[in-house]
């Protein structure tokens, strides 16, 4: 049985004149006629009898009105329902941000000044997306995931935050220790004097060999951290085991720590933005630290006006941090 008929067979239950029920509902008579017809076969039951120029519902068709009507409401009160869900749905911007927290935050804070009413819904997880659908995801590229479709790669080096206010300055390298570092993997002096040039042209300072902080304190993000993993990974490879003097969860109290210049630790070139005055960005001598973001309009939740209006936004601010 179709809803349809469910409707016609409710009109012609209220009415008791097929006539007039067919007027109403703007179909033609035998039309009307036929449904019911069909309906009580489909049932094995009548549910009208005659009564002089008229009908009137049967024992069985009083019955199955009224937990007919209530069924049809239901349904009824769910479209309706749904179309204000969908509506609300789609006046919510839903981001999962795993790495640069910081920009999109900031994007955020800006895109409400300018539109009040907007609405966001922000997570911080590798697997929310296939849990709980989300429009925009911002991630570090790890190998883990495919790359999405059509998104944006921001790719930066990843650079060493060094103190200026104590004494946990960088060190002169143990010769032995500099000699052993990454055998066959570390630049030959001509990439060296290219990359301190090239550093010294950015205004970030002399570049420096982990061989220089190997006595050093290191604040990190924990392990469970995409860009952890990437840097203890990489100095691994290296050779090279950075002593963790403090390890945290949350990349704000890392940061704020690090640009207190309470201690050594890596830092994103662009997507942590600056630093405090108690240390000062150098680029990393050794290869392999660096790393690329990636800034997808999903389409897992479904078209959202809202959501691609931010997207853009949110990308113009990447691309202002990124000098591009």
């Amino acid at each position: 049985m179709e809803l349809l008929q469910l409707r016609y067979f409710l009109e012609v239950a209220e009415s008791e004149h097929v006539t007039h029920s067919a007027q109403k509902l703007r179909v033609s008579q035998p039309s009307l006629t036929q449904a019911i017809s069909r309906l009580e076969r489909e049932l094995g039951v009548q549910l009208f009898e005659p009564e002089g120029r008229g009908i009137r519902l049967t024992e069985a068709g009083r019955f199955y009105s009224k937990r007919i009507a209530k069924a049809v409401g239901e349904i009824d009160s769910a479209t309706s329902e749904l179309a204000r869900f969908d509506e609300e749905r789609s006046s919510i911007v839903r981001i999962n941000v795993v790495s640069a927290s910081n920009i999109v935050v900031d994007a955020v804070a800006e895109w409400r000044t300018q539109h009040p009413a907007a609405k966001f819904q922000i997570v911080s997880s590798e697997t929310a997306s296939k849990i709980e659908p989300c429009d925009i995801e911002v991630r570090m590229q790890t190998g883990k995931t495919p790359e999405a479709k059509g998104a944006r790669l921001f790719k930066e080096r990843i650079m060493l935050a060094v103190p200026t206010t104590n004494g946990d300055e960088a060190e002169e390298p143990d010769a032995g220790f500099r000699d052993n570092l990454g055998k066959g993997e570390r630049p030959g002096g001509e990439e060296r004097d290219i990359a301190a040039s090239n550093a010294l042209a950015n205004g970030l300072g002399e570049a420096i060999s982990l061989a220089q902080v190997q006595n050093s304190g290191f604040i990190m993000l924990a392990s469970s951290r995409n860009i952890s993993n990437l840097c203890l990974s990489q100095c691994a490879k290296l050779g090279f085991r950075p002593t963790i003097a403090f390890e945290s969860d949350n990349p704000s109290v890392v940061r704020k720590m690090i640009g207190l210049g309470l201690g050594v630790g890596f830092w994103p070139e662009h997507s942590w933005g600056e630093l405090g005055a108690g240390a000062r960005l150098a680029p990393i001598l050794e290869p392999g630290f660096v790393r690329t973001i990636e800034v997808a309009r999903t389409r897992h939740g479904g078209s959202n006006e809202q959501a691609d209006k931010f997207y853009s936004f949110l990308l113009q601010r990447f691309e202002a941090r990124w000098n591009i």
